[in-house]
């Protein structure tokens, strides 16, 4: 996302990435039918749904199968209430599909949040949940998976495959812990916040990103990547905006403890902003002096005037703080 704008949270379906049977995901049981009051011991993150497509929500005890439960329903036949295998669960008479539920969690946090579109605020542990959208390539019109809002934290998350649209927008200080990205669409995470915030990118890793992986849009503000890990092959880690709107600076990033398997030019900063990388113990598969590119300077421009230009490799300068030592060749174990 190169232009700044207004994020709205809206509703989307989550596709499941596969499905045991047409009508529930994988490793889900049916619990019952559209229309009757059901049960489960505890609690679980149960899919409402059919045709392979799913609304899911986390529930405990006794609910209502029904689109008033879990936000929308699937056109073209019965939807099937299910819940992951081994959640003891029992199905009463059939009541009126109008009954409601308990009150929407998209923004707000807990595994609950976890739901495409969700603006997120506190912690959201996901569970491992993978969760998504749709992508339409490198448009930048596309609405993004998540909004985090200062101080939020998702984590234990895979953005579904075709599924990742403009990613996770980080409105301030956030946090994404052990996000995976099975494929990365326009890009993986935005970072909005401005002066003195931080976007905090802990453990694991994406795959296969046409353009870049990290977008930092938010003036004065960091990005720190570290113990992560790309696969496959991506343009960019990192790029400081080139072109946006009020362009400017400074923008700082950090990169720790980082494996590439390949990629393009791999951190791109703006000199003519005061734009800082700071990396260290970065690991690129198959790596010689020469290329790739590790740390690119460019000279940005705003509103988009013309294109930002590239003006070369640095190391060992105010702009680029690494060194040669800082490099290393990554012995893929797959090999």
């Amino acid at each position: 996302m190169k232009i700044m704008h207004t994020i709205l949270g809206v509703a989307a379906l989550v596709l499941a990435t596969s499905a045991s049977a047409a009508n529930r995901p994988t490793g889900y049981t049916t619990v019952c039918t559209e229309g009757k009051t059901c049960a489960i011991a505890g609690t679980a993150n149960l899919a409402f749904g059919r045709a392979g497509t799913f609304f899911y929500k986390v529930i405990t005890g006794t609910f209502v199968c029904s689109e008033a439960t879990f936000g929308g329903r699937v056109a073209g036949g019965v939807n099937e209430c299910s819940a992951p295998n081994g959640t003891s669960s029992s199905s009463a008479s059939s009541t009126s599909s109008t009954s409601t539920s308990s009150s929407s969690v998209s923004s707000i946090g807990g595994t609950g949040a976890c739901k495409a579109g969700a603006t997120i605020s506190g912690v959201a542990d996901c569970g491992g949940q993978t969760v998504g959208t749709s992508c339409d390539g490198q448009s930048e019109s596309q609405q993004p998976v998540f909004t985090l809002n200062d101080g939020a934290t998702i984590k234990n998350l895979h953005i579904a495959a075709s599924g990742g649209a403009d990613g996770i927008h980080c409105l301030g200080s956030c946090t994404l812990q052990n996000v995976v990205w099975d494929d990365v669409c326009e890009d993986a995470a935005t970072m909005l916040g401005g002066a003195g915030k931080v976007m905090t990118v802990t453990g694991g890793s994406a795959a296969n990103a046409a353009d870049k992986v990290f977008q930092h849009n938010g003036k004065g503000s960091t990005v720190s990547i570290s113990n992560f890990q790309t696969i496959g092959t991506i343009g960019k880690l990192y790029r400081s905006c080139g072109d946006c709107t009020a362009n400017g600076g400074p923008r700082m990033v950090t990169v720790n403890n980082v494996i590439i398997e390949k990629s393009g030019d791999l951190i791109g900063v703006n000199k003519n902003y005061g734009d800082k990388a700071t990396i260290r113990n970065l690991k690129v598969k198959g790596y010689v002096p020469g290329g790739p590119k590790i740390c690119m300077t460019f000279n940005g421009v705003t509103d988009h005037n013309g294109s930002s230009s590239k003006l070369g490799e640095e190391w060992n300068t105010a702009t680029c703080d690494i060194s040669r030592t800082d490099v290393s060749v990554y012995l893929d174990p797959r090999i």
